[in-house]
């Protein structure tokens, strides 16, 4: 649509102005002058690539330290069993004496080893026979018999059976194994000792401090989370539960730790960021743990971030210094158009100003658009204030549906309307005129205003319309300019409510005046015309027809305080479940047929 031209107002086409160089291409020189995205590029890249070789480098120093403590530990095993299998020679190859000499060869054994102080004889049965230990060692306390399932599992492996970890006598860790002795395919006896971890668990200390910061840094548990290896022995022994650790929370997996399984994961733990990594002796059930904290695992990552983002500041404040030679020029018009939105959330309706308008680039076109914007927005705000001063005007007069269809449609205001069915509703003020001699005339306007005022509220609330207040009655309807599929029992509805509040409205006039009234309420549903009656210089939004005649007829012959409705009303009402009273059949004043009547019940 074109802009119209506003007498006393400037405007200049976008044809009158010459071409030149865009705004946008302005600050893309700008920017490639600089030539900071480039280098903000080429510095992330950086930082992305050493980041990926430097977490690779911490999972292959992970993959190592797990290692080196699975072959620990593996290591350990297989020195014991073969020790043990060493023991079981003393005491049961033949030409070696009797039984006695036998323990103190085996006793003489023992005190050479460093991992283990003593031996327990079980008989194939599982039945403790003896012990054999050093002479130095206080006495150990094995089972005195062995329950089945460790029987079970002897005989079907033939090897060495980790029980679990448990607290020597002197009050170190050890780890509780046995072992069977085969001789012609049958187990001849099993030997059960405590073999020492202290090796292991300095191992575990020395590898922490060594490679990852801290000798709490390695550790080993179980399928129940429970230490089996740490740096600290106290903490072994008294088999100190992992489970909440954050390792183990982060990770997901076989959570017996009877398959194999190796994973790294970030997690938090003692409110640090730490990195760790599992690998899973699924032999055993056990679980090899490694971690670290970020800060020390990435320390050279930081370094390097650190020193790339001091040179992408440094280039920042360069592109900065060049930026602001030239945003003094480039943002003086957008200070004005600034200006101008701010004077027109103000409702100031004023231009940005020749300085924007005569520019050539977008700013001078946006800034043109906004001059054009602002006339378009103060005819518009002038023609709203114009239709909101003209419906507050009507609505005093007319019901909100009138007044919509008066402002929205105005060419529809001249004479003649439309055949509609409709639902009349009629109520009258009972003995009005012997209340009238009866107070003063300012008692009587009260009392109709609050009337009025209560019952408009009901009936537009219900969906109606108030036609007229003819006197001390009220006329409304229902289908007229809006219908609706329920209108006869939005009138039924609205008549019960009135006649509700009506005895509120009685307790409020009996405690002011003394007085209090009554209403008859009639209702029928039928055709009529609906539109406008009158004059082309004075008309009026109404409906007429014989159905306004008849809910008129109603409501004269209603006693105070009963609400009749016709028979057309009631065939409205449907399954509305509204009960109604039948009143009669009887003869309308004016009319040959009669009228079946019913009462709203109160």
């Amino acid at each position: 649509m074109a802009a119209t031209p506003v007498p006393g107002v400037e405007t200049r086409s976008d044809a009158a102005v010459s071409r030149g160089l865009s705004l946008f291409t302005r600050l893309f020189l700008l920017i490639l002058a600089c030539a900071l995205p480039p280098l903000v590029g080429l510095g992330w890249k950086m930082m992305d690539t050493n980041a990926d070789a430097l977490q690779e480098l911490v999972r292959h120093l992970h993959r190592s330290i797990v290692g080196d403590v699975q072959r620990a530990v593996r290591g350990e095993l297989a020195r014991v069993e073969q020790e043990l299998a060493g023991l079981g020679q003393l005491l049961f190859a033949p030409g070696l004496g009797d039984d006695a000499t036998r323990f103190a060869l085996v006793g003489s054994r023992l005190a050479a080893l460093g991992n283990i102080d003593f031996i327990t004889l079980y008989a194939p049965s599982g039945q403790s026979v003896t012990t054999v230990k050093a002479d130095e060692v206080p006495t150990p306390e094995l089972a005195s018999r062995l329950d089945a399932g460790l029987l079970q599992a002897l005989t079907s492996s033939g090897h060495l059976v980790v029980q679990g970890v448990r607290t020597s006598a002197q009050g170190g860790p050890v780890l509780e194994v046995f072992f069977p002795i085969v001789r012609d395919g049958s187990v001849r006896a099993i030997l059960g000792t405590q073999v020492k971890l202290g090796e292991l668990c300095a191992l575990m200390g020395e590898l922490g401090e060594k490679f990852l910061g801290s000798r709490e840094n390695v550790f080993v548990v179980d399928k129940e989370r429970r230490l089996v290896l740490h740096a600290d022995p106290s903490r072994v022994a008294a088999r100190e539960d992992f489970s909440s650790h954050g390792l183990f929370a982060a990770l997901s997996g076989d959570s017996s730790f009877g398959t194999d399984m190796a994973a790294i994961s970030d997690f938090h733990h003692g409110g640090q960021a730490m990195v760790g990594s599992l690998e899973v002796l699924s032999e055993r059930g056990w679980a090899v743990a490694v971690q670290q904290p970020q800060s020390v695992a990435y320390a050279s990552l930081s370094e390097m971030r650190a020193s790339i983002l001091a040179a992408l500041a440094v280039a920042a404040l360069v592109a900065l210094a060049v930026g602001l030679l030239g945003a003094r020029q480039l943002t003086r018009p957008i200070r004005d158009l600034v200006a101008a939105t701010r004077a027109l959330a103000e409702r100031t309706f004023r231009g940005v100003g020749e300085r924007v308008t005569r520019r050539a680039d977008e700013l001078g076109t946006l800034g043109r658009a906004f001059d054009s914007m602002a006339l378009t927005l103060e005819a518009k705000e002038r023609e709203v204030v114009t239709q909101t001063q003209v419906r507050a005007a009507l609505s005093r007069y007319l019901s909100p549906d009138v007044v919509e269809l008066v402002v929205s449609n105005p060419e529809q205001l001249r004479l003649g309307g439309e055949r509609r069915e409709v639902t009349i509703f009629f109520a009258d003020v009972v003995g009005f005129t012997r209340l009238s001699e009866s107070q003063p005339p300012e008692v009587i306007v009260a009392l109709l205003n609050e009337l009025f005022t209560f019952a408009t509220e009901i009936i537009q609330r219900r969906g109606g319309i108030i036609d007229k207040f003819i006197g001390d009655c009220i006329m409304a309807v229902w289908g007229s300019p809006q219908s609706h599929p329920d209108d006869a029992l939005r009138a039924v509805q609205a008549a019960e409510d009135l006649r509700r509040w009506l005895d509120v409205g009685n307790r409020r006039w009996r405690a002011r005046w003394g007085i209090e009234i009554q209403l008859a309420i009639g209702i029928h549903t039928g055709p009529a015309v609906a539109g406008n009656v009158g004059s082309e210089k004075r008309m009026e939004y109404t409906v007429i027809g014989d159905t306004v005649n008849v809910a008129a007829r109603l409501e004269s012959m209603a006693q105070p305080g009963q609400i009749l409705v016709s028979e057309a009303t009631r065939e409205r009402l449907g399954e509305s479940g509204l009960e109604l009273v039948p009143a009669g059949e009887r003869k309308l004043h004016g009319r040959t047929a009669v009228t079946s009547v019913y009462e709203v019940p109160a």
